[in-house]
């Protein structure tokens, strides 16, 4: 247990789990049909992921609590802007069509 316990209290696991991740990000870019749309399309997640990531590390290394909060302000950023991505992709799915009203509506409306 020593080692385990040695490992995470260095904190060097976040930034080794920092280099899986976007390990992962070439793999998945780099194997799909249309590599720009899904680079586009990761590109907010990972760069979220990496900031939360950093974040912890910084937290377990005992650093300034600067760099903690920078990161975590970084990550909120990063999610926001990801959250924005997703949101304007399912658009329509939001989008209300008052344009085509129902038989039952439409008399409704014209009272």
């Amino acid at each position: 247990m020593s080692l385990v316990t040695d490992i995470l209290e260095s904190g060097w696991i976040a930034f080794a789990a920092i280099a899986v991740l976007w390990i992962e990000f070439a793999v998945l870019c780099l194997t799909a049909r249309t590599s720009g749309a899904r680079f586009r399309l990761l590109l907010p997640n990972v760069l979220a992921g990496t900031c939360l990531l950093a974040a912890l590390g910084f937290a377990l290394l005992g650093g300034h609590h600067t760099w903690v909060l920078l990161y975590l302000g970084l990550a909120l950023v990063a999610h926001g802007w990801d959250v924005a991505i997703r949101l304007r992709s399912q658009a329509a799915v939001f989008r209300r069509r008052t344009e085509k009203l129902s038989k039952p509506a439409a008399v409704t409306q014209a009272r």
